[in-house]
C-alpha cells in the first residue's frame, strides 16, 4: 500500500483558506435560502483564524462587539459553500487529488467531487456582488450565475461588483447580461460594463459597444472605454464608427479610437489616422502615429516624415519610431 504523507492545513498558508465552521450563536444558522457562514481572511492560517476568534470572544461582551473585532482583524463572514469551495480548489491548485483533498479536510469524496466538478455552480440566491471582488473571481465560473442575479441588484455597489467580476472571469454566458448593463442608470456602471465586455471578447459585444460609441448622450468617460473595447475585440465592422469617432468633441475619445484603429489594423484607417496627426491634442496625434506604425502602411512615410517636426516632443519621439518601423530606416527626432 502507497504510504501518502499529506500536508495539513496548519502547515500551508492557502491562497484562499476554509474557516472551520462554529457552534457559536456568533456565526449565522443555516436556513432554506441563506447557508451558514464561516469567518474567511486570505492568507490566514485556520489556526490564527481559531487564535484570533477565541481572542475577540474573550475581549467582547456581546455577539456584534466580537463580529467587528473579528473584522477589524480583517475577517469576513462569507457563505459555507463558498469558503468549501474556495478550499477544494485551492488544495487542488496545491497538487492534491480528490481522494487527498478529502483525507485532508476528513470530508465525504462525493462533497470533494462535487467542488471538484468544472460544472458546479453556486446557488444563485447567495450574492456575491456583496463581497470584495477577489473572493468572486477566485471562485470563477461557479459564480456567474449568481454574479449575473447581482446585475440587478438596486444598491448599484452590488452591481458594481457583480460587473467587474464578470469582467475578470470571462465566461461567454455574461456577454448578453453585460449588454443589457450597458444601459445601466449609472454611468460608472456602464463604463464597467463596456470594460468587461473588452476583457471577454465576444463578437455579439461588437454592435452594442458600437451602439455606445455613437450616442453622444453617453458619458466621455464611457465612449472612450467602448473605443477601447472595440479596440481589444478587434472586429472590422467597428472601423467605421471609430474613423467617425476620430471626430468626436472629447479628446479622450478621439485618443481611445485612434489607438483602436491600430489595433485593428485595417487599411481603410491609414488615411483618416494621417489625417488625425494634425488634431489639436498631442495625446491624440501620438495614438494616430502609432496607429498608423501598427497599419505598417507606406503612403504614411510622408505624414508621419511631417510629424518629425511636431511642435510636442512625445508625438516627434513616436514619429521616428514608426518610420523605422514602416520604411526600415532610422530617422531620427529633428
Amino acid at each position: 500500500m502507497r504510504n501518502t504523507k499529506l500536508p495539513t492545513i496548519m502547515a500551508h498558508p492557502l491562497k484562499i483558506i476554509f474557516l472551520a465552521l462554529f457552534s457559536l450563536s456568533l456565526v449565522a444558522c443555516a436556513t432554506a435560502t441563506k447557508p451558514k457562514q464561516v469567518w474567511y481572511q486570505q492568507d490566514t492560517l485556520d489556526s490564527t483564524m481559531r487564535a484570533d476568534l477565541a481572542a475577540c470572544a474573550s475581549d467582547a461582551t456581546d455577539q456584534k462587539m466580537i463580529a467587528r473585532c473579528m473584522r477589524m482583524r480583517g475577517y469576513l463572514l462569507i457563505p459555507q459553500p463558498q469558503a468549501e469551495l474556495l478550499i477544494v480548489r485551492s488544495l487542488r491548485e496545491e497538487g492534491l487529488n480528490g481522494d487527498e483533498i478529502a483525507a485532508q479536510l476528513q470530508w465525504s469524496e462525493k462533497k470533494v467531487r462535487r467542488y471538484l466538478d468544472e460544472d458546479y455552480e453556486l446557488s444563485q440566491t447567495a450574492s456575491l456582488g456583496r463581497q470584495p471582488i477577489e473572493i468572486s473571481t477566485r471562485i470563477g465560473k461557479p459564480a456567474v450565475k449568481p454574479l449575473i442575479a447581482d446585475l440587478k441588484d438596486n444598491d448599484p455597489l452590488v452591481r458594481s461588483n457583480a460587473v467587474q467580476a464578470l469582467g475578470v472571469i470571462k465566461d461567454s454566458r455574461a456577454v448578453e447580461p453585460l449588454i443589457a448593463a450597458l444601459n445601466d442608470k449609472d454611468p460608472l456602471i456602464q463604463r464597467q460594463a463596456v470594460k468587461a465586455l473588452g476583457r471577454i471578447n465576444d463578437l455579439r459585444a461588437v454592435e452594442p459597444l458600437i451602439g455606445v460609441l455613437e450616442e453622444r448622450g453617453k458619458k466621455p468617460h464611457v465612449r472612450m472605454s467602448a473605443a477601447e473595447a472595440l479596440g481589444k475585440i478587434g472586429d472590422s465592422s467597428a472601423v467605421e464608427p471609430l474613423v467617425a469617432a476620430l471626430s468626436d468633441p472629447s479628446w479622450d475619445v478621439r485618443s481611445h479610437a485612434a489607438e483602436a484603429l491600430g489595433r485593428i489594423r485595417d487599411p481603410s484607417a491609414v488615411e483618416p489616422l494621417i489625417e488625425a496627426l494634425k488634431d489639436q491634442d498631442a495625446t491624440v496625434r501620438g495614438n494616430a502615429v502609432d496607429g498608423l506604425a501598427r497599419i505598417k502602411d507606406p503612403q504614411a512615410i510622408e505624414a508621419l516624415s511631417a510629424a518629425l517636426t511636431d511642435k510636442n516632443k512625445t508625438v516627434r519621439k513616436k514619429a521616428a519610431r514608426a518610420l523605422a518601423v514602416i520604411a526600415g530606416e532610422d530617422f531620427g527626432e529633428r
